[in-house]
C-alpha cells in the first residue's frame, strides 16, 4: 500500500498533465445535430497557477517508475491517455500500451463495424497470432466479447483479437447469413467482408500471418466455418462453438464436405479444426456437431490430393475424458489427417445446453461449468499454424 504522502505527491505532476490536455482535448467542436458550438471551459489563469518556486524539485518528483501506468490513469481520470501519449510514452509508463480499437470496414458487400483488443505487451515489429471471433444471434460484438473472456486471454498470451459485428440491416436477428448462397462463397458477401476486417487488422498490426484463426459461437459458428472453406488461404484453423457444418445440417455430410472443397477453390488445403458442443444443446442438436466432423473429414480427403479416395481416417485415434471440479463431465476426440497429422479435436460436453462452455456469466449463452473454451481454443490454434 503507497504511503498518504507518495500519493498526494503524485497529484502535482498529474495536475500539470491535465492542464496540457486540456489545451490539446478541449477545443470547441461543432454539435451535428444542432449546428451548435460547445463551450471551450475556461482554463486557469496565469496568475492562479503556482510560481515555478513553489513547485516541487525534480528530486521530489516521483520516479517513473512509481508513476500509474497510462491504463490507470484512464480508470482514475476517464479520459484515455493511451490515444493521446501512447507514442510519446510507449513502453515508459508501466510497460506497453493496452488499446481498443473499433472502426468499420466496407467493401461492395456491404460494410460491417469490429471491435478489437491489443494487449499491452504488443509491440510494433513483433509479429503477434490474430483471433477474428464471430457472435451468435441475438449477440454484438460487445456481447460475445464478455461471453469468450478472449481479450483477458489476448493480455495473458500476447495476441489481438477482433470482433466482427452483423447489423439488424443485414439480419433482424443479428446473425450471420451462413446460410445464403452469396455468403457461402469466397469473395463476394460476408465472407469477404470479414476477410476484408481479417487483412485490415493485419496490415494495421503486426501480425504472424501464418498464426491468424478464426471462430465463433452458434451462427458466428457456422460462418467461422465458412470462412474455413472460403478462405484457407487467410486463416491457420478454426474454431466452431455450438455450431453447424458447411451449408447447414440439411446437407449430406459427404456432400457438404465436397462443396466445402469446391468453395476453396484453387487455395485448396486440409485446415485443423476444433469443434465444441454440448450434448443437451437443443438450440443446435448435438447431432450437428457428428456432421461437422464428417463434413471436414470429407473437405480434407479432397483437399489433400483433389479426389475423393477415403484418404482420412474415419475413426478417432484418441479419446480422453475430464472433469470440472463440480461442473461437467466431457470427453475429447482427436482425429488426424493421411499424414497422421492433427485434424480435427471434438470436445463434447456433457449436459451442457446451448452456451459457450466456461464462458463468463456476465453475459447470455455461458456455461461456467464446463471446460474454458476459449483457452481449448486457443491451445489448438496456437499448435496449427499455417503451412
Amino acid at each position: 500500500m503507497r504511503a498518504p504522502k507518495r500519493r498526494s505527491a503524485l497529484w502535482v505532476p498529474l495536475a500539470a498533465l491535465l492542464a496540457a490536455v486540456t489545451t490539446v482535448v478541449w477545443q470547441p467542436r461543432p454539435q451535428v445535430a444542432q449546428a451548435a458550438t460547445l463551450p471551450t471551459p475556461p482554463l486557469p489563469s496565469l496568475g492562479s497557477l503556482p510560481s515555478l518556486g513553489s513547485l516541487p524539485s525534480l528530486g521530489s518528483l516521483p520516479s517513473l517508475g512509481s508513476l500509474p501506468s497510462l491504463g490507470n490513469l484512464t480508470d482514475l481520470l476517464g479520459i484515455d491517455f493511451s490515444n493521446i501519449f501512447g507514442g510519446l510514452f510507449g513502453g515508459g509508463l508501466g510497460g506497453g500500451v493496452t488499446k481498443n480499437f473499433s472502426g468499420s470496414f466496407t467493401n461492395s458487400a456491404g460494410t460491417r463495424s469490429y471491435q478489437g483488443y491489443v494487449p499491452s505487451t504488443y509491440k510494433a515489429g513483433t509479429p503477434v497470432p490474430l483471433v477474428v471471433v464471430l457472435h451468435g444471434c441475438t449477440e454484438s460484438a460487445a456481447d460475445i466479447r464478455s461471453l469468450t473472456q478472449f481479450d483477458k486471454l489476448a493480455e495473458a498470451n500476447n495476441f489481438i483479437v477482433v470482433y466482427p459485428e452483423q447489423p439488424q440491416s443485414a439480419n433482424y436477428l443479428h446473425c450471420w447469413n451462413w446460410f445464403l448462397p452469396t455468403d457461402m462463397q469466397r469473395g463476394s458477401g460476408e465472407p469477404s467482408i470479414i476477410a476484408g476486417i481479417t487483412q485490415w487488422a493485419q496490415q494495421h498490426y503486426s501480425i504472424d500471418t501464418k498464426r491468424t484463426f478464426v471462430t465463433g459461437f452458434s451462427a458466428g459458428a457456422a460462418m467461422a466455418a465458412v470462412m474455413g472453406a472460403t478462405y484457407p488461404d487467410l486463416f491457420g484453423a478454426i474454431g466452431v462453438g455450438s455450431g453447424l457444418q458447411y451449408g447447414g445440417s440439411y446437407v449430406d455430410p459427404v456432400k457438404a464436405g465436397e462443396q466445402a472443397y469446391r468453395a476453396m477453390g484453387t487455395q485448396a488445403r486440409v485446415v485443423p479444426a476444433l469443434i465444441f458442443h454440448g450434448s443437451s444443446d437443443n438450440t443446435v442438436p448435438v447431432a450437428n456437431a457428428d456432421q461437422l466432423i464428417r463434413q471436414w473429414q470429407t473437405t480434407a480427403d479432397w483437399a489433400d490430393d483433389g479426389s475423393s479416395n477415403s484418404s482420412i481416417p474415419a475413426a478417432p485415434v484418441t479419446t480422453r475424458s475430464g472433469q470440472v471440479p463440480n461442473g461437467h463431465s466431457y470427453t475429447v476426440r482427436d482425429y488426424v489427417d493421411s499424414h497422421g497429422k492433427e485434424l480435427a479435436q471434438y470436445w463434447l460436453v456433457q449436459d451442457m445446453a446451448h452456451a459457450w462452455s466456461g464462458g463468463c456469466t456476465c453475459a447470455q449463452y455461458a456455461d461456467p461449468q464446463g471446460p474454458d473454451e476459449s483457452r481449448a481454443m486457443y491451445d489448438f490454434f496456437v499448435s496449427h499454424p499455417k503451412p
